[in-house]
């Protein structure tokens, strides 16, 4: 096969203007979806739409062959049936154009006849000096351009986590889930079939890329593992990578083989390779964005010793024990920490680690116990779920519809408002402590502002669903602060 070019990813995550092969108005066509999700989604460079009819494509003049475009082109979009996109790849090539997405199907994931049809295509492309995404592809995010080259009509969340998918719905749906998860987005790859680019083309990238601080995998099958774990290898010291593998079982081998021809492979053994290249493996895709969102957002932990404060005794239990069957260490208190909480909370409190709050209300208490423990000498990271109510924080839109029944509209507004402004300011408490301290703070089930705050500090707040995730997570960033304390990183 012909040697393969350079590619140029400023022209795939940056590109000042894009041709659309297969626009069209006709919103029952993908051609039609992508070119409306680019226009909408932000992208402030030239778009030109190509259709074999001519004619106009929302508002913009269309062109019948991409050769016909009057300026230069930097990313070709392609969205046509999969027997003319060879002779679209090589109108791509005559135009000049280094980097191409093929949204169209019908590949090798179909068969012999669609695998012989891609290899012809990618062949004609790299003799041509012609990188491409997919093909079988819904495309790319990039937030530096506002570019939203997707099929579904998502808007990702802007923030510094990257995410490369060997599937798209898995991907599209991630980014979706980020404003939920408090995980924003820099760059996202659906890398398709990778018929020419591949996942390692992709991780070498991000690695080099200063706008991505975290590399979130979703694979399948790599054809070439060790080029992927060479370069996983260099990378991983410098920004945590984080896997989760779809085709873990035979039933999810084949379906992984009959949707993007993905030659999958045995759980264990890439688990055991993805360990000893430093990559951080997820156990499920909800799994992915949390601990992305805890090391997009906190400082890593320098031991693994946890301290836990909550508001009653069962939740600080079954924190304690996923604590422990994690490897990390619940530490006992001394005696200076206990003087100090014994001023803040009541005559009765047990003493102990987790700091069991007895039902203290208000939020200068918490803060106040948050403050004497995040700065105890005794231990590395904390888990809270006292802040706004902890695990319970979900019933409180709950609360204010039941007051609203026995209470004046005007009064309950009121109440919530006063509420929400606490929130926000113990958030900001919460951040400033984490970035005096340089301790992660991981908070269970608040219900907390997503995202950074006003700025004052450089941390966010990561926050679970439950005590265990939450401590699967502080687990995953001392497992990462000891592998890179391992290679001479700390």
């Amino acid at each position: 096969m012909t040697k393969k070019p350079e590619p140029n990813f400023d022209l795939l995550f940056n590109p000042r203007s894009i041709a659309m092969i297969g626009a069209s108005s006709n919103l029952e066509k993908w051609g039609a979806i992508v070119f409306l999700n680019m226009i909408m989604g932000g992208y402030q460079g030239k778009l030109y739409p190509v259709n074999p009819k001519g004619g106009m494509v929302f508002n913009r003049r269309a062109y019948p062959r991409v050769t016909e475009v009057p300026e230069p082109v930097d990313l070709a979009v392609v969205a046509i049936p999969a027997q003319f996109v060879k002779e679209a790849v090589e109108d791509c090539i005559r135009k000049g154009i280094r980097m191409a997405i093929v949204i169209t199907s019908d590949f090798s994931e179909t068969g012999e006849e669609g695998a012989r049809l891609e290899r012809e295509m990618v062949e004609v492309a790299r003799s041509g000096g012609l990188r491409l995404v997919g093909p079988n592809t819904m495309g790319i995010f990039s937030a530096s351009a506002s570019l939203t080259a997707l099929m579904p009509p998502v808007r990702p969340r802007r923030g510094a986590v990257s995410l490369i998918s060997q599937s798209g719905n898995i991907g599209t749906q991630m980014l979706g889930w980020g404003e939920k998860f408090a995980v924003g987005f820099n760059k996202y790859v659906s890398s398709g079939n990778e018929g020419d680019l591949r996942c390692e083309d992709y991780l070498d990238f991000l690695g080099r890329d200063p706008e991505t601080r975290v590399i979130l995998l979703y694979i399948e099958g790599l054809d070439d593992g060790r080029e992927f774990l060479t370069k996983a290898r260099n990378i991983s010291p410098h920004k945590p990578i984080i896997a989760f593998k779809g085709g873990r079982t035979e039933a999810g081998t084949r379906a992984a083989k009959s949707h993007s021809g993905a030659m999958a492979g045995v759980k264990e053994v890439y688990e055991a390779a993805f360990r000893q290249a430093g990559v951080l493996w997820a156990s499920t895709t909800e799994e992915m964005l949390e601990l992305s969102a805890a090391f997009s957002s906190l400082p890593l932990p320098r031991g693994n010793r946890v301290g836990i404060l909550t508001r009653g005794g069962g939740w600080g239990v079954i924190t304690a024990d996923a604590c422990n069957e994690l490897g990390l260490e619940v530490p006992p208190l001394d005696g200076e920490i206990i003087r100090r909480l014994d001023t803040i909370l009541p005559a009765f409190w047990s003493r102990g680690n987790p700091v069991d709050m007895v039902a203290t209300l208000g939020m200068d208490p918490y803060i106040q116990c948050l403050e004497a423990l995040i700065a105890w000498d005794g231990v590395d990271a904390v888990i809270s779920l006292s802040g706004d109510a902890g695990p319970l924080s979900h019933l409180l839109p709950d609360v204010k519809k039941r007051a609203e029944s026995i209470l004046p509209t005007e009064k309950t507004d009121k109440m919530m408002q006063v509420l929400s402004e606490a929130r926000g300011r113990i958030y900001e408490r919460v951040c400033e402590l984490v970035e005096k301290h340089r301790k992660p703070v991981f908070a269970v089930g608040s219900n907390f502002p997503r995202g950074k705050g006003t700025g004052k500090s450089e941390f966010a707040l990561a926050q679970f669903r439950s005590p265990e995730r939450a401590a699967r997570a502080a687990g995953a960033m001392w497992r990462y602060y000891q592998y890179r304390k391992a290679i001479g990183m700390e």
